[in-house]
């Protein structure tokens, strides 16, 4: 019987139904932690990464984990022919790790974004929309459809439209929203979260690899995928030649997303807050602990929340109602520098990054607008600011990791040279 390891990272949480939809199909699963002996990973048929929240989301979904050293094995075995398997949190991980889309760099290739309609955990449905066989999941008919779960915030996949061009030439698109009659419509609640072209699952180019967002483990119709990947497992060689690079089906993608940072300018007519935690953060603590991993154990990190507020005229009585809000910040824990730079370090690396798509800023304008009647507030923008200690050749190196910052969902800005 083939052994599937289930893949668990610090906040993984759905490791229970997926042991019992591994199990259901005929495979032999078995729990692997991230903490174990990684060595141990080649000994195991398949991959399977489970949904949750591994390491709380910190930084951004999937972000800490895609390139944890438990992946760096996984990548290893994938191209062995080995099948991976991510659903949710653990399509989130494959995406940051580069396993998905899959560029011929191995390279970060796509994102996926928050929700245009926030968190969502409702019923949805899926339909195969490559042939029978193409990836090591979709063994069964095209067009086969099913209902299944989602439960995610951070599920709408951002690719560049060059990449996505080659995912659909190459049949990549192995899933995709649809409604009780297998019609692809892009409208909400078919398209659940904004995505484009309703993609629900999308495989690497050789096929052994596929990134879900739904949860079949939660559901009877999805234990199709399971039993494709036993059946794939049992064909062997004869379906995408196995552990032989040559005989792969197609050539990986040859497209990468070309990033150039700009320095951040603040408007004139514009609050800037800088808020710092006065407790342990952990946030900078876990990415202090990736870096490490990733062979920068010499960087010292920190972090700032960022808010630029817009207003008409800026007054002493306005900065302290929007303190007082509770909006910006929470006063147990938290302290505001409002136009005040002395926490940005003199010797650190700095980097703004927000959402392309920011939600949160909006929501709080809202909130400041309507339930606290602040009217003279005309826009609230949020991000975060990376202070990175370190030498010039570690920081372009910590940069092309992408790490800080997905290119694909977010956009980042240097803060000015004059202040490092």
């Amino acid at each position: 019987m083939h052994k599937i390891a289930i893949i668990l990272f610090p906040g993984s949480n759905c490791h229970l139904e997926s042991y019992r939809a591994v199990k259901q199909a005929g495979l032999a699963p078995e729990i692997f932690r991230w903490n174990d002996d990684y060595q141990k990973l080649k000994d195991f048929d398949g991959y399977f990464i489970v949904g949750g929240f591994s390491y709380e989301d910190r930084i951004r979904s999937g972000a800490i984990a895609g390139r944890d050293p438990v992946m760096s094995v996984i990548k290893e075995q994938a191209d062995l022919g080995k099948p991976v398997l991510g659903i949710c949190n653990g399509a989130q991980i494959l995406v940051e790790s580069g396993l998905i889309p899959g560029l011929k760099s191995g390279d970060l290739g796509a994102g996926l974004a928050w929700n245009d309609h926030g968190y969502l955990n409702i019923w949805v449905r899926i339909k195969n929309e490559a042939p029978a066989g193409r990836s090591a999941f979709n063994n069964f008919p095209a067009d086969h459809h099913f209902a299944l779960p989602i439960a995610h915030g951070e599920g709408r996949w951002a690719v560049p439209a060059e990449v996505l061009a080659q995912l659909q030439e190459n049949g990549q698109c192995v899933f995709r929203y649809c409604d009780v009659a297998a019609q692809v419509k892009n409208e909400y609640p078919v398209n659940p979260n904004g995505t484009m072209s309703n993609l629900a699952g999308v495989c690497n180019p050789q096929g052994n690899v596929l990134a879900l967002m739904p949860h079949p483990e939660r559901t009877a119709d999805g234990q199709v995928i399971f039993e494709s990947m036993r059946q794939y497992l049992e064909a062997g060689s004869q379906k995408l030649e196995t552990g032989n690079k040559s005989r792969l089906r197609t050539q990986a993608l040859n497209v990468q997303e070309k990033v150039e940072l700009k320095k951040y300018k603040k408007s004139d007519k514009a609050y800037e807050f800088l808020v710092d935690l006065i407790i342990t953060d952990n946030e900078a603590e876990t990415l202090q602990v990736a870096l490490d991993n990733l062979g920068y154990p010499q960087v010292k990190v920190s972090r700032l929340t960022h808010f630029e507020v817009g207003v008409d005229k800026k007054s002493a009585d306005l900065t302290d109602e929007l303190i007082r809000s509770g909006e910006l910040l929470n006063t147990n824990k938290e302290i505001a520098y409002v136009d005040d730079r002395v926490k940005l370090k003199a010797r650190a690396y700095k980097i703004l990054v927000r959402y392309k798509d920011d939600f949160f800023g909006p929501a709080k304008l809202a909130t400041l607008n309507n339930r606290l009647s602040l009217k003279s507030v005309k826009s609230v923008k949020q991000g975060v600011v990376w202070q990175l200690e370190c030498k010039e050749d570690v920081w372009q190196k910590i940069l092309a990791s992408h790490i800080l910052f997905n290119p694909y969902v977010q956009e980042a800005q240097l803060i000015a040279a004059q202040d490092r």
